[in-house]
């Protein structure tokens, strides 16, 4: 049996990762996993859990994950073991040698939980997928997860157990498009608060996203008691994937404490520039789409305010606002009134079409 480190030298990698001193690669961030070209008969995964998958009992909050053999979803499951082996191919299902490209993706979000693959062993040989040649990355909250996105009910709350990233917008935008697309995005979070129940409430300021965009992204769990990394501990490369273009989709928890006060929405609009100077920083050569209103559109306003004001402090004119209309229940909801399968589906289309028109 061949061992390969997942790495980019034999895989494209599809996500921010991290490898510890086993050589495993954990996997944090929505659709964060990889994708190789496979030649032999038999080709096996093992993953690891961090410490949510220790708990027998979590809520259905341990990491979900898929595997797709020439783009058709062959397993799905559940890291609900500290140690689970996968099998891709088997030797059994196929009488000569087989040529696959396989698929591996982290379908839930960070925040509850994340994974690892350990070194591939295969009876063969796994060579990189090519690049697109579009490159998208994502930055939003629990609509660009996918949240609850397997649960036609909206009275029934979150768990990663209904958590798809390849049912979300932002992975089905880069579908429309034939483009990779890598995703930052935490269920909850915001710019100046994550999602408060009521206006009366204190901000939850720990939850926003910009503090974390440099890093490898958070999590509240560790990967291993070995070292007590968490994915906020770990500086991302920049470098490792730059994209043509970065949709950012962040607004609906601000709206939550800013309803009712015009001094929030102000704070709201001076941060929000502040952290699209911070993605253009570490990404000079992107161009910037800030997108809202695919649940609520109150706070639309002051996006297009922020984009403003970036531009205007930074002389950068390769930044554009595009407004979507609320949901409103015709094609259904997921959890927690979230966007259905079929919004997204909405969503995707109309923003393929924008992203076509600004990089031509």
């Amino acid at each position: 049996m061949n061992r390969y480190i997942i790495d980019s030298s034999n895989v494209k990698l599809t996500g921010r990762c991290f490898y510890d001193e086993d050589k495993t690669m954990w996997c944090a961030l929505s659709g964060s996993g990889f994708e190789c070209h496979f030649k032999g008969r038999e080709l096996t995964l093992k993953l690891v859990g961090d410490a949510a998958a220790e708990v027998p009992a979590n809520d259905g909050n341990w990491a979900r994950y898929a595997v797709y053999v020439n783009g058709i979803r062959t397993c799905e499951g559940l890291l609900d073991s500290v140690v689970k082996t996968v099998p891709v191919i088997c030797g059994s299902e196929y009488s000569k040698e087989t040529e696959a490209d396989i698929k591996f993706i982290k379908l839930s979000e960070c925040a509850m939980s994340t994974l690892g693959v350990c070194p591939i062993e295969c009876d063969g040989e796994i060579t990189p997928i090519p690049e697109k040649p579009l490159k998208l990355e994502i930055i939003g909250d629990s609509i660009t997860c996918g949240y609850g996105v397997d649960e036609y009910d909206p009275n029934i709350n979150f768990k990663t157990a209904t958590e798809d990233f390849t049912k979300a917008y932002s992975y089905k935008t880069a579908k429309l498009l034939d483009a990779d697309v890598r995703a930052f995005s935490i269920s909850g979070w915001g710019i100046v608060s994550g999602f408060v129940g009521s206006p009366d409430e204190p901000p939850h300021l720990d939850q926003l996203i910009p503090p974390y965009y440099k890093k490898l992204g958070f999590s509240y769990q560790r990967f291993d008691d070995r070292d007590g990394l968490a994915p906020q501990d770990i500086d991302h490369d920049f470098k490792s994937y730059v994209p043509d273009l970065i949709v950012v989709n962040i607004g609906t928890n601000d709206n939550s404490w800013c309803t009712g006060h015009e001094d929030r929405y102000e704070k709201y609009v001076a941060e929000y520039a502040k952290f699209l100077e911070t993605v253009h920083e570490c990404n000079p050569t992107s161009k910037l789409l800030c997108i809202m209103g695919i649940m609520l559109d109150a706070i639309c306003p002051y996006v297009e305010k922020a984009a403003e004001l970036f531009r205007k402090n930074t002389g950068y004119e390769d930044i554009y606002t595009m407004r979507f209309t609320p949901h409103d229940g015709k094609l259904g909801f997921a959890a927690d009134w979230h966007p259905s399968p079929a919004t997204h589906d909405k969503t995707a289309k109309a923003l393929a079409e924008r992203i076509k028109k600004i990089v031509g």
